[in-house]
Order: C-alpha cells, then structure tokens, then sequence
C-alpha cells in the first residue's frame, strides 16, 4: 500500500515539469518569430531607402546633366578709357650747340690752346696753324694787286684827259678789280689759319697736336680739330612708334631716366616734333630740351625717355576676354535672348592686364570673361552671376 501511494503522489509532479519545459519552448520559438520579422522590416526598410536615394541621386545627376549642356559664363561690360600708360624709349642727350670743328686751310698745327674740358667763349682762339702755301700765294697776290692799281691809276689821269681808248681804261680797270678779289679770297683763307670757337661752350674732344698736318674740309681724310658743346642747356630726339604718336603734343612734360640715378627722374619738355611719320621707320622724331645749370647731366649719356600717355578715349577691357586664332581677334557677347555673338575687334593699346579696343564693341555690350575655345555664334549661356563688372 505505502508504494502505490507513492507512485501515485510522483505522477502530477512530472506532469507539470514537461509543462513547464513546453512554455519555455514556445516563448523561444515566438521570440525568434519576433526577431525575424523586425530583422525582415528593417531589410525592407534599408532596401527601401536604398531605392529612394538612388532615385534622388539618378534624378540630381539628370538635372545636374541638364544644366551642364548649358555653358555657365561670367560677363563684364567694357569700361571708357581715360589709362595713363607710359613709353620708354631710348635716347642720347645732347648739348644745346654742338659742333666738330675742321680746317678750313691745308697746313700743320702750329700751336693748340684748348684742351678737353675747358670753358670757351665766342670767338676764342683754339688753335693756329702753320700754312706756308697761302702766305706765298698772298704775297704774290699782293703784287699783282699792287701792280695793277698802279696801272689803273695812271689810265684814271690819262683818261681824264682823253689820252687813252676807253676801252684800254676799262681792261686796265677790270684787271684791278679781279686782283682785288683774288687777294682778299687768298687773305680770307690765311685767316682760316686761325682756328676760333663758334659759340660759347665746352672743348669735349681735341684730336691735334702741335706739328699735325691738318687736310682742310670735313670729308675725305679730313680730321676733326676740336668738338666743342654747349651744355648749360641739353637736347635729345626720340622716337614715337605711329601708333602712339597722336599722343604727343608739343609742350608736354617727360621724364628722363639715367642707370646711375635712376630714382631721380629730370623733368625734359618736347619742344619741337617732326609732324610726319618717317616713312622707314614708321616713327615720328621729336625733339626734348631739359636745363643743365649745374652740368651735372654728360652730352653723350645713354638715357631712357619716359612719356606719360593719355589714353584716346577708347574702350578698356582685360586681355583674357580675346579670342586669338585663325577668326581673328574676337570676343564673346551675350545677346538679350541669352545666345552668344562673336564679334570682331580691333585691339588698340596694350597696357598689361589690359587692353584698349578701338573698334567692334560697344559700351553696353556684355563680354563673356575667360571663354572657351569651344564657344560658338548662337550657343546658347546662362550668366553665372546677375551682378555684371563696370
């Protein structure tokens, strides 16, 4: 009896414990249904993200395609003139009054008494020369003349009282008269013997010295006795290229340059231009004169000429809106309906950065700034900015 009793009493026992196992099973099992259907929306929602954002990015890139078939351009309108531009053009000063100074007789350097450097006045004695061949022919021009006013004389009287032809008394009359000039040919030409300056000045080169044969002239072997200048005052020419040569005016002031001082500019004015263009050289040659009291600027300096130049009035605009090939020079224009028209111009003065364009454009027109090669007649531009550069 005391067995059956306990078997009994373990039968609801291990009845509820297989329960209890069962439970515990199906909560795992409806965990691991909840989990896989949270894992299953989230893929569903990664996947549709996914498609939402490609079709975004597909959508960007074929607005962003759109856009780029329409070339995006900067624009400016071109500005009036009014640039100040400066030339520089090579030069030599000069002395106001410079002059080689020759022989005017053959003969042999008797005495010099200026030397390189020295003051000289008007009319100063350079130099005496030695000319034995005038002095004989003087002399004997002389005598000719000495004789043939005693001839002329007695045929006077004799003359007077109708004792000789008149036309005796004529020859006798016109052989005095040529003697006469011959002689003071002959004594103008010993004169020449003396060498004398032209004008007040400095000796700037002395090529004699005493016992030097002289050839008279300043051509053939003919050599140069003495250069003398004036420099309290200076001079020098220039020469504008045709281009910029209406742009000089006579009375403006320039600038002149030296290497050894070139932070200090002397002040030079243009006093005289050619008025035509040389037809060589394409220039026009003009003429500056710049005070020199205290000589401290050297005739025969190298210099540079510096002219500040007036712009004509001409349209400016910057060198990188050009288009340079075989068309030409062209620039871009936006027309109002948003399309491109080439135009072509004719550029003027080149100031660097820019450049003025004397014909082709007009003030109001919009210039596309750095274009493309690639850019046509009739293409069709947004303009990137609305605020345009004056």
């Amino acid at each position: 009896m005391t067995n059956q009793r306990h078997s009994l009493q373990g039968l609801p026992e291990f009845h509820l414990h297989g329960t209890t196992q069962e439970n515990s099973r199906g909560k795992v099992v409806r965990t691991a249904r909840w989990v896989t259907v949270l894992i299953i929306l989230l893929l569903l929602a990664g996947l549709s993200r996914a498609l939402l954002v490609r079709r975004a990015n597909a959508e960007f890139l074929a607005t962003r395609s759109t856009e780029n078939v329409i070339l995006q351009v900067r624009v400016m309108h071109p500005r009036v003139g009014g640039y100040e531009s400066r030339l520089t053009l090579p030069s030599t000063l000069q002395g106001i009054y410079q002059a080689q100074i020759y022989a005017r007789t053959n003969g042999y350097v008797k005495q010099w008494f200026k030397d390189i450097g020295q003051a000289v006045k008007k009319g100063d004695l350079l130099a005496t020369l030695d000319i034995p061949e005038v002095n004989k022919q003087v002399e004997e021009a002389q005598a000719n003349f000495d004789l043939a006013k005693t001839a002329y004389e007695r045929w006077r009287l004799l003359r007077e009282h109708d004792a000789v032809p008149q036309q005796e008394y004529d020859e006798k009359f016109a052989a005095y008269q040529q003697t006469g000039s011959v002689l003071k040919r002959l004594r103008d030409q010993q004169s020449f013997g003396r060498v004398l300056a032209p004008f007040d000045g400095i000796v700037t080169r002395r090529n004699i010295d005493n016992g030097d044969l002289i050839n008279a002239g300043n051509g053939g072997t003919a050599q140069t006795m003495f250069s003398v200048s004036q420099i309290d005052k200076l001079r020098l020419y220039a020469y504008v290229p045709q281009a910029r040569a209406a742009s000089v005016r006579v009375g403006d002031s320039v600038d002149i340059l030296r290497s050894e001082a070139a932070d200090k500019p002397v002040k030079g004015t243009i006093v005289h231009t050619a008025g035509a263009i040389d037809p060589a050289m394409r220039t026009l040659q003009i003429e500056i004169q710049l005070p020199n009291p205290d000589h401290s600027l050297l005739p025969g300096s190298y210099v540079e000429v510096a002219f500040t130049l007036k712009s004509n009035g001409g349209l400016i605009l910057p060198t990188n809106a050009l288009l340079i090939n075989s068309a030409g020079i062209r620039v871009a224009t936006i027309q109002p309906d948003g399309k491109v028209k080439m135009k072509v111009v004719v550029p003027g003065t080149d100031y660097g950065q820019d450049i003025e364009i004397k014909a082709g454009l007009k003030q109001d027109d919009k210039v596309v700034m750095n274009p493309p090669d690639s850019i046509s007649d009739g293409q069709v531009v947004t303009i990137a900015t609305a605020r345009l550069k004056e």
